[in-house]
């Protein structure tokens, strides 16, 4: 809204110079005033499709021209220079040609705008100065999805300073977030309810950068689609627990933190022939296995065990399987003497 009124005003200042400068020739004020507003508007529309563009494009195209000015002015004074020296009056004449300096000028400014917008991605152009950095040094922003955010195990982590870049939620993400939080469905409405709390925790904690920013995307767009598209414009990293997703980023060449493959990995590994206890809760898919959970969540089957739900026992671990959905042990009651073969379980 304040953009607009500035640029209403820029309109009026324009019509005003307008008819000021038509009033000062003594002649036609009124076409000097819709000059004034035509040149105005131009301006403003102008302003409008450059402030659209990618921060690369713009800083391509200006220090490129800058760039290809300087190289065309300065090959023809060196063409000129050695013309003064070898060559002949009239092809002296040739070379002060303003058209020879026009023709330099467009191959050199092409050329340079060419090679730094191809470039982008290993420099940063930095407005008012160039700041020639690697991107990938320093502490690179994280986005979080919705996911991680209703999943709550996001704050634990972020506790541990283990991500260290600012944390970015699009906008985008809030709305969703606000939509599941106003669901019909209780387990919906609770989990939504539970990310907006999750939120504001760490947007209260001083010791992170959260920021909430409204980052330009078509609000038509799926929001996956809008979080790599933002991830590619700010070289950010993305935290999910969300398979499409993932999958989308990795195609879109977009970094990603998995949320779950990350729990996977600090889960404890549990070694063939090692003794563990687990409190059996349901029958397995197998006839007579019966299936436990461990603190952490793994998923425990045991073989016949079918008969003993309900109660604890000890188990000796047979295999372990790790997988995208998490991890699963195997095992055989400690004090049954059926000695089972390690079964070699596809990964």
């Amino acid at each position: 809204m304040v953009v607009w009124v500035i640029r209403g005003l820029f309109v009026l200042a324009g019509a005003g110079v307008g008819y000021a400068l038509g009033k000062d020739a003594g002649h036609h004020e009124l076409a000097w005033f819709v000059s004034g507003i035509t040149v105005s508007i131009l301006v403003v529309i102008a302003e409008w499709l450059v402030s659209s563009s990618p921060i690369a494009v713009i800083a391509s195209v200006v220090f490129g021209t800058f760039l290809g000015t300087v190289f065309a002015v300065a090959v023809q004074r060196v063409v000129v220079m050695m013309g003064e020296v070898y060559g002949e009056v009239g092809d002296q004449m040739f070379f002060h040609s303003p058209y020879i300096l026009l023709g330099l000028m467009l191959v050199f400014i092409y050329l340079c705008i060419a090679f730094l917008y191809r470039s982008r991605d290993r420099f940063r152009f930095i407005i008012p100065y160039v700041e020639f950095r690697r991107e990938e040094r320093g502490a690179r922003p994280v986005l979080l999805d919705t996911s991680v955010i209703v999943d709550g195990r996001i704050a634990e982590i972020l506790e541990t300073r283990i991500i260290d870049g600012p944390i970015i939620v699009p906008h985008t993400v809030l709305r969703e977030l606000h939509q599941i939080a106003d669901s019909d469905q209780k387990l919906k409405r609770d989990r939504g309810r539970l990310g907006l709390r999750v939120l504001n925790d760490l947007r209260a904690d001083p010791k992170l950068d959260v920021r909430i920013q409204r980052l330009g995307t078509e609000r038509n767009q799926p929001v996956d689609e809008q979080l790599v598209e933002i991830a590619k414009k700010l070289s950010a990293r993305i935290v999910t627990n969300d398979f499409n997703l993932n999958r989308l980023a990795a195609f879109e060449g977009v970094e990603i933190i998995n949320l779950n493959q990350l729990a996977n990995a600090l889960k404890p590994i549990a070694l063939p022939d090692e003794t563990i206890a687990v409190k059996l809760v349901k029958r397995g898919e197998q006839p007579g296995q019966g299936v436990g959970y461990l603190d952490d969540g793994t998923m425990v089957v045991v073989e016949e065990a079918a008969d003993m739900l309900g109660g604890g026992v000890d188990i000796v671990v047979t295999n372990t399987i790790t997988r995208d959905t998490g991890r699963m042990i195997f095992g055989r009651l400690a004090n049954s003497s059926r000695t089972s073969p390690h079964v070699k379980q596809p990964r």
